[in-house]
């Protein structure tokens, strides 16, 4: 396995940690734990302080569950906890890498989108966001990429780096199609539900669907850990 240079990690690690004010981050303020503390309840503080740091559950914590859970309006065993959003975009291209497979992903988008299933030799086909277009994503673009071959098909909403959205209308069209043909939906959410303007509803809501999420941008957690 060979993975491509991650260039933004890069750029990151020579300029982001020693600037007072980075007014280019996808993140919101930098938490302290004390500054998470001072939210809880006390009996909420003493849990967290006492709680013994030994090995989780395979599919995570059963309290996180409950409360991605919760958040998401689907059922605790639909809740699948991990380390990051790249981990759940690796198993899920793990679990697509067949012979002769190949997977549909926005162009331009965030660089392991692409990178993770070039170094498992999975074909990657692109629908471009475009600025003509106002970065709407094309439905009749992503039909014509899939074939019997395809075994994944991948959307980012809101859209890293332009913002852009799916609309309900599009999405349940977009799963319309997919579960038809049983290629794997994934709606990487990692932004949902900061938006601009009107907000959409999360791909979790239907049955045929993956949500990727994370706690670093919408919350800004980066740093403490699990993802849904």
């Amino acid at each position: 396995m060979q993975l491509r240079p991650f260039l933004l990690d890069m750029w990151l690690a020579t300029y982001d940690h020693d600037i007072e004010f980075n007014l280019a981050a996808s993140e919101g303020p930098r938490w302290t734990l004390n500054g998470i503390l001072s939210l809880a309840s006390e009996a909420e503080r003493q849990r967290f302080l006492n709680h013994k740091l030994a090995y989780s559950r395979p599919a995570g914590a059963e309290g996180l569950r409950a409360a991605i859970a919760d958040m998401q309006d689907v059922t605790v065993d639909a809740v699948q906890v991990v380390t990051g959003a790249s981990e759940a975009l690796l198993i899920l291209m793990w679990l697509a890498a067949e012979p002769g497979a190949n997977v549909v992903l926005p162009q331009p988008g965030y660089p392991p989108f692409s990178a993770l299933p070039e170094s498992l030799r999975i074909e990657t086909r692109y629908y471009a966001v475009r600025k003509e277009n106002n970065f709407r994503i094309d439905l009749e673009e992503i039909k014509q990429l899939a074939d019997r071959n395809t075994k994944l098909i991948l959307i980012n909403s809101p859209h890293n780096p332009t913002g852009a959205t799916i609309s309900d209308a599009e999405l349940d069209s977009l799963h319309e199609f997919t579960a038809s043909r049983e290629i794997q939906l994934v709606s990487d959410e990692v932004f949902h539900p900061i938006y601009h303007g009107q907000a959409t509803k999360s791909a979790s809501r239907l049955p045929h669907a993956t949500v990727i999420h994370d706690f670093s941008k919408a919350f800004p957690l980066s740093g403490c850990g699990p993802v849904g």
